[in-house]
C-alpha cells in the first residue's frame, strides 16, 4: 500500500469549496456576458432592422415608380417591418411645402405625405417622402437622401428642359409592425402643360417640418450639378430656395401624381 505523504493527503478538500469557485466563475461569465455581450447583440440587431428597412422603403419607391411613371393602377408588397413601426402621414398632417414662384409670384406650391418607419431601439427614422427615401435622427439635425427622386435637367443644342416630379401619398392614419401589406394605387391627377420659362426669374423653394426635417438631405440633392440649380442668397435653416438656370431656350415641366395608401 502507498504511503501518504505531502501531496496524497486530501483531508483538506472539500467539494462545497469547489463548488463555490466552479459556480462563482459561471456567474463572473454570465454577468461579463450581460455588461459587454448583450448591449452589442441589441445594437447590432436593430442595425439589422434599420438595413431592412431601407431596403423596403426603396421597394416601395420602386413600386411607386411603376405606378406613376409606368401607368400601373395598382400595386401590392408584403413586407416584414421589424424593431418599429411603420406610419403613413398624410399631407394635411405635415407641414413641409415645396413651391415654385414665378417673377417672385407663386405659381406652384406642393405638400407631399409620406411612410415613415421610426425605430423602436433608437432614434433613427426612414421615410419614402415626395419619391425620394430619407433617414435622419431625432438627435441631430442632419438627413441623409438614401435613393433619389426622378427630376431631371435635359440640355440640348436647342433647349434646357427641366423635369421636377412631386408626389403625394394620401390614405387614412394607418399604422403597422411585423409582416404586412402595402396595398397602393395612382388616383388620377389633371397633368401640367409645360411652361417657357426662358429669360424669367424663377425658384423653386422646400420649406421643412422642424419636426421631421429632410432638410439636409434635399440641400444636398438640390446641390448637384447636374441639376444646374444656384442656392439663393435668401435661404435658411428648414427653407431652401433655389434658382433654376433659365438662360437660352428653357422649359419647365411639372409632373403631379396622386398615390392613395390603402392598406399597410
Amino acid at each position: 500500500m502507498r504511503s501518504k505523504g505531502f501531496f496524497t493527503d486530501d483531508r483538506a478538500v472539500s467539494e462545497t469549496v469547489g463548488f463555490i469557485i466552479i459556480f462563482g466563475i459561471v456567474i463572473t461569465g454570465i454577468g461579463l456576458v450581460t455588461l459587454y455581450g448583450y448591449p452589442v447583440l441589441l445594437s447590432q440587431q436593430a442595425e439589422a432592422n434599420m438595413r431592412n428597412m431601407q431596403k423596403n422603403m426603396i421597394v416601395l419607391q420602386s413600386d411607386i415608380n411603376s405606378l406613376t411613371y409606368k401607368n400601373v393602377p395598382y400595386q401590392e408588397t408584403s413586407l416584414q417591418v421589424s424593431g418599429g413601426t411603420l406610419m403613413s402621414i398624410d399631407s394635411d398632417q405635415t407641414p413641409q411645402t415645396f413651391k415654385i414662384n414665378r417673377g417672385g409670384a407663386e405659381y406652384f406650391s406642393f405638400q407631399p405625405g409620406e411612410l415613415r418607419f421610426i425605430s423602436e431601439n433608437n432614434d433613427a427614422v426612414i421615410s419614402l417622402e415626395n419619391g425620394a427615401v430619407h433617414k435622419s435622427y431625432w438627435s441631430q439635425e442632419g438627413s441623409a437622401m438614401l435613393s433619389e427622386p426622378r427630376w431631371f435637367f435635359d440640355r440640348t443644342s436647342t433647349k434646357n428642359t427641366y423635369v421636377f416630379s412631386f408626389i403625394n401619398l394620401t390614405s387614412d392614419s394607418l399604422a403597422q409592425t411585423g409582416i404586412g401589406t402595402v396595398q397602393i394605387k395612382l388616383v388620377s391627377t389633371p397633368p401640367h402643360e409645360p411652361i417657357d420659362i426662358k429669360g424669367e426669374s424663377v425658384t423653386i423653394e422646400y420649406h421643412a417640418d422642424p419636426d421631421n426635417n429632410y432638410n439636409v438631405a434635399w440641400k444636398n440633392y438640390f446641390d448637384r450639378p447636374d441639376l444646374f440649380l444656384t442656392e439663393d442668397g435668401s435661404s435658411v435653416p428648414y427653407h431652401r430656395k433655389y434658382l433654376l438656370d433659365t438662360t437660352g431656350n428653357t422649359e419647365l415641366v411639372i409632373k403631379e401624381f396622386e398615390i392613395e395608401i390603402l392598406s399597410l
